[in-house]
């Protein structure tokens, strides 16, 4: 089954299926964060498991639809990682901190709720080596729902230029760090070494006026778990010669 996007053909995956009870009734979880510890704005859930087994393990673009609408855009380095136990699959305590994957709550929740209401969420799949480059450009396209979609605050906000759109964000560092993390530990290495600037390299923007290396620096330190060092740092702390040493498995 194939199905056009932005005038590109998406491969049907398969429709996803939250583990359910004896009764038929999705089993549904949530988190009590411990006290000082700050939740993501989608931490509260509620959430669900679910797994994609048709996802195969490619790199590409994907696309959730509900109905006939479509939901959501993303990228990915394997589609079934991506849909699995370690990404929208199955949220962790560990997602719901306010440096932990916002993102997977948030689809998984959405996912959730779209399936409560009697809607059926289904994953597409288009195989491209230009995936992140792909994603942006069906991102300006089709302007997808659940990836524009923000908490209200009911004050007025600027709205983001071309220039802003392609600098990554602190979300796109954390996913490009746990992608690293997952390829590694697949490869059963013990150990990943991070540079901030290869890092922000490779996801655009640096080097630039604009860069947000900073905020790359951050993100980096605040993966950090006890085991891991800093092999080298900027007099600024926070620079592109920034090496982190990870620990592995996480």
């Amino acid at each position: 089954m194939i199905r056009d996007f932005g005038g590109r053909n998406f491969v049907f995956v398969g429709t996803i299926s939250p583990d359910r009870d004896e009764a038929g009734n999705i089993k549904e979880y949530s988190f009590v964060l411990p006290k000082g510890i700050r939740g993501n704005r989608h931490a509260a859930g509620p959430f669900c498991k679910f797994d994609l087994p048709e996802a195969p393990a490619t790199a590409g673009v994907y696309a959730i639809t509900a109905g006939n609408e479509l939901k959501y855009v993303g990228e990915f380095q394997s589609l079934s990682d991506r849909f699995g136990p370690a990404g929208y699959g199955e949220i962790t305590a560990r997602n719901c901190h306010q440096d932990g994957q916002s993102t997977n709550c948030k689809i998984n929740t959405l996912v959730l709720k779209t399936i409560k209401a009697g809607g059926r969420i289904k994953v597409w799949f288009l195989q491209t080596a230009r995936r992140k480059s792909v994603e942006r450009e069906l991102l300006g396209s089709t302007d997808p729902p659940w990836n524009s979609q923000r908490p209200s605050s009911g004050v007025a906000t600027r709205r983001p230029s071309a220039k802003d759109a392609a600098m990554p964000t602190a979300e796109d560092f954390r996913n490009s760090i746990n992608e690293k993390f997952r390829n590694a530990q697949g490869e059963a290495q013990r150990s990943i070494r991070i540079r901030s600037g290869d890092l922000h390299r490779e996801l655009g923007g640096y080097p630039g006026p604009s860069h947000r290396m900073p905020v790359c620096c951050h993100v980096m330190r605040s993966a950090m778990n006890d085991g891991d060092r800093v092999i080298d740092a900027p007099p600024s702390g926070a620079g592109a010669s920034l090496v982190i040493e990870y620990r592995l498995p996480r």
